[in-house]
């Protein structure tokens, strides 16, 4: 959680009152740590490169990770050493982006996804929101991704527009698998996402029919066209990988028209 306002030991000379703000920030070793107080509560900053100059970042109360720290994707068996580790983002913590990136997709039959042939399309997406992974296995449209277009342009341009880590939630840091990400738009809070909730109407299902990673219109089609009018939003891990690395972990149900479906959170290699 990013912190608004910022007070730190008072000890640290660039606390001092009457010390300009834009001193305050300044910092010398990119990666030491310090102390401070947010808006929620005691948080910590981390001295980085900021658009070319060390600061200190915002005051995080929760940091997703610790920099430096490595972190097990949690895909189990054979994948089991799978690792992704935590870097400094312009003074956030963020973990990259080493084949742990997780959109949700919608499978109406509760089969497992299946993906293109790697040879389908030379066409990259970015499936982190941040370029650190342009090119992963992709599903077919029998397991629609879903999205939001965000910026209106008719189109989904990146992970920041589906649901997964590519996510950016309104604290600031990304989401760490894509339930955390659609759970923001619950606005009436019943921990289901319906017609009920205030952007229910801009979620969308992205059937990717050629392959390319390009959306098209015709790909793009909201919810109510398949009858979907409800998303569970808690969710079950239960790990199931095909031979590429790609694991399907966290689940949960959506019903349309009737019938039951499983909602499943991909956990998609980096190629």
């Amino acid at each position: 959680m990013v912190g608004t306002g910022v007070g730190c030991d008072p000890a640290d000379p660039a606390n001092l009152e009457g010390v300009d703000d834009a001193e305050s920030l300044e910092c010398e070793d990119v990666g030491v740590e310090r102390e401070c107080v947010a808006d929620e509560g005691q948080g910590t900053q981390y001295c980085d490169y900021i658009e070319g100059y060390q600061e200190w970042g915002p005051c995080l109360v929760k940091p997703r990770c610790i920099p430096g720290r490595q972190y097990s994707c949690g895909l189990g068996g054979e994948f089991a050493d799978w690792t992704r580790s935590c870097e400094l983002v312009e003074g956030v913590p963020e973990l990259s982006d080493d084949g742990c990136d997780t959109p949700l997709v919608l499978s109406f039959d509760s089969r497992e996804p299946e993906y293109f042939p790697s040879w389908t399309s030379l066409s990259t997406f970015d499936i982190s929101g941040t370029r650190g992974c342009n090119t992963t296995s992709w599903p077919t449209p029998t397991t629609p991704w879903l999205a939001i277009d965000l910026d209106k342009n008719g189109a989904i341009d990146g992970g920041h527009e589906l649901f997964g880590t590519g996510s950016l939630l309104v604290s600031g840091r990304h989401a760490s698998n894509g339930f955390e990400a659609l759970s923001e738009l619950d606005s009436n809070g019943d921990s289901v996402i319906s017609p009920a909730d205030d952007r229910f109407a801009e979620l969308l299902l992205w059937s990717d029919y050629d392959g390319d990673r390009r959306s098209t219109g015709w790909e793009l089609v909201p919810l109510a066209s398949r009858g979907v009018d409800s998303i569970a939003l808690g969710y079950e891990q239960r790990r199931v990988c095909d031979a590429s690395g790609n694991c399907g972990i966290e689940r949960s149900a959506f019903s349309f028209s009737g019938f039951k479906g499983q909602v499943i959170d991909v956990h998609l290699t980096c190629q």
